[in-house]
């Protein structure tokens, strides 16, 4: 891998869990499976292709915020940060924030999707080599248990 990249899987997604959450929506009279179930790798990309589309608008309006407020927002973050963000994804508004950060710490990207988290932090590594990249996966609706240990870096 690479010299910056710490990877981190929390493990407190057990199958029982799952089925317990894939029976409880089933059993619903309104059939429901919780949207996490779907983030493997194919999810995750169909998800990405979805973001693209005109009809998908708010990925663009995200875009569109954080191109505007830039200069803010890196400024309100401050310098020598530890920046995380929930449902990374491919990371793609976070290189936004990182080219405008002045010496950020550490990046910790936090997704359920293995595949493109190791993909994005990756394809990160390589254009930011200086910034140490942790990334989780983790299913960021159940208490993240890492973040306790963090307080000791």
């Amino acid at each position: 891998m690479h010299d910056n990249i710490y990877v981190f899987q929390q493990n407190g997604t057990k199958t029982l869990d799952i089925m317990s959450e894939v029976l409880e929506g089933l059993n619903q009279e309104q059939k429901r499976l919780p949207s996490k179930l779907f983030y493997d790798q194919r999810g995750s990309e169909l998800f990405d292709r979805i973001c693209n589309l005109d009809e998908y608008y708010l990925t663009q309006t995200e875009i569109g915020i954080l191109i505007r407020n830039i200069e803010e927002i890196a400024s309100l973050i401050g310098e020598r940060c530890l920046l995380i963000e929930l449902g990374s994804g491919s990371s793609k508004k976070t290189r936004l924030i990182l080219d405008h950060l002045k010496n950020p710490t550490a990046y910790i990207p936090i997704d359920i999707s293995f595949e493109q988290l190791i993909e994005s932090s990756k394809s990160l590594a390589m254009d930011y080599p200086n910034l140490n990249i942790f990334p989780v996966c983790a299913d960021y609706t159940l208490p993240l248990i890492f973040l306790q240990s963090l307080t000791h870096i």
